[in-house]
């Protein structure tokens, strides 16, 4: 399944009011589903040819010589990872570089929390994402522009927030809204691969041209939007509150709180282990396919970061499918616990790369693996992360204590970011193992998660399916 991407740990009160609606919904809410659609257009495009881009041009010694900052940006990369070659070096960046992307929202939700505001923070990350996106244009501004879409990133993660405060905490049309919402970033996740990675065969810059382009349209969208958003909340430093504000203090934790807090803190780098097979689909997964899969489909060359939209079109049914399924199963017998079906999702998602192996089996050469092996390996991995990814989510919400639920939740994304440092790795395996083994550890690292979360399932579960409910998170 195409990685979501991450949503900001602050989550606003519902300030909602009496406000405009066109088809049964808020307008603000049509004005952040476009916004987020090109954001997403506009990243996915962008991942989708990273790290060819990387392999076959950037790091190539007629270009990496006028890359200012790539040195250092090499330097590091070569201690956290040791890559040998071009391809594994293009392999780590780009696993550094999406691990990071659910690493920032962190930072980005402090200052809309504490100093700019929720408004004024995703207007300011948007802006730097569209400088980022154009700057990828051009060879000398690489590392610049990393660093511009990083910040970007987090500090517009809080566009799901703003979803949510568009409604009253009662309004049963939010989950409708979130549905709604996440749809046209799937949309995008289909259309913007395609597009940029077919500029990016004519020319690479193209391809991040359009990527540009396509932020700059969800910034106008956004600033023209504004007037239809909630009110933004006035960010208050702890030294100017009223005292009766801050003399309250947080309620003390219960042990058994104490114990469920630790125990998901602990499931963070399982979860971690269990995604590797889907963080690999934007890194060694592109490299190795380009080499491997038979790309010709009557008389046409299709660029393997088609694939991504293949993933994204198959993961939005596998999304449907899964959520119907469990409704059904729930009518006719006891409901499984979350971490169950965690559990049980992670186990059928390590069985998407078996299908990589054994296509690389039966076929060993260059471009001999026919594109059926792939196309298991994304139903199958979509099947389990759909179930693993949002079920994961609720069950952080679930189960962590009420005082702590907003932090614990963002820290489930967390586990996106461990798990792409893990494959930033994996990928500079690509030629130095066997692609059969290659594939392998990828499926074993997620049995062994899957294992150890059906331990878990057994073992703890007075802990993690507690007797009461908390606020959803944001999707």
């Amino acid at each position: 399944m195409t990685e979501i991407l991450p949503a900001s740990p602050v989550v606003e009160p519902s300030s909602a009011g009496k406000q405009l609606e066109l088809w049964g919904h808020p307008i603000g809410l049509w004005v952040l589903t476009l916004t987020e659609g090109w954001v997403g257009f506009s990243l996915y495009g962008m991942q989708a040819i990273l790290a060819l881009y990387l392999t076959d041009h950037l790091l190539q010694p007629a270009h990496s010589g006028a890359v200012v900052g790539l040195g250092p940006l090499e330097a590091f990369v070569s201690a956290l990872y040791a890559p040998v070659g071009p391809r594994a070096m293009g392999a780590a960046i780009t696993g550094l570089f999406l691990a990071l992307i659910y690493a920032t929202p962190l930072l980005g939700g402090f200052l809309a929390d504490r100093v700019l505001g929720q408004t004024r923070t995703i207007l300011l990350g948007a802006i730097l994402m569209t400088a980022g996106h154009f700057l990828m244009s051009f060879d000398w501004s690489f590392v610049l522009a990393l660093g511009f879409l990083l910040a970007g990133l987090g500090m517009a993660g809080g566009l799901r927030a703003q979803v949510g405060a568009l409604y009253e905490l009662g309004d049963r049309r939010r989950s409708d809204a979130y549905q709604i919402y996440m749809m046209g970033l799937q949309i995008a996740v289909i259309v913007s691969p395609i597009l940029c990675a077919s500029l990016a065969q004519i020319e690479w810059h193209w391809g991040f041209l359009a990527a540009g382009l396509g932020m700059l349209i969800g910034l106008v969208v956004y600033l023209v939007g504004r007037r239809w958003l909630p009110a933004p909340a006035v960010a208050v430093r702890r030294s100017e509150a009223p005292a009766a504000t801050t003399k309250h203090a947080r309620p003390a934790l219960t042990s058994q709180e104490k114990k469920t807090t630790l125990l998901l803190l602990a499931l963070v780098p399982v979860l971690a282990v269990g995604a590797v097979p889907n963080s690999e689909i934007f890194d060694g997964y592109l490299l190795w396919g380009r080499e491997h899969f038979q790309l010709h489909l009557l008389g046409y060359e299709m660029p393997v970061s088609d694939l991504i939209s293949l993933d994204g079109f198959i993961s939005t049914l596998c999304a449907v499918l899964v959520l119907w399924f469990w409704k059904a199963y729930a009518r006719r017998r006891p409901d499984l616990s979350e971490i169950s079906k965690v559990a049980l999702g992670t186990f059928i998602a390590a069985f998407g790369p078996l299908m990589l192996a054994l296509g690389s089996w039966i076929s060993p050469g260059p471009h001999e693996v026919s594109l059926f092996w792939g196309l298991a390996f994304h139903i199958i991995n979509d099947i389990g992360f759909s179930m693993s990814y949002a079920i994961g989510m609720a069950l952080f919400s679930r189960a962590a204590p009420v005082s702590l639920n907003t932090i614990l939740v963002a820290c489930f994304s967390l586990h996106l970011f461990l798990s792409n440092l893990l494959i930033g790795k994996l990928a500079t395996l690509l030629g130095r193992i066997s692609d059969v083994s290659f594939w392998l550890l990828h499926s074993g690292a997620a049995l062994v998660a899957a294992a150890i979360l059906g331990f878990c399932a057994v073992r703890f579960r007075d802990l993690l399916v507690p007797g009461k409910e908390t606020a959803p998170p944001v999707p």
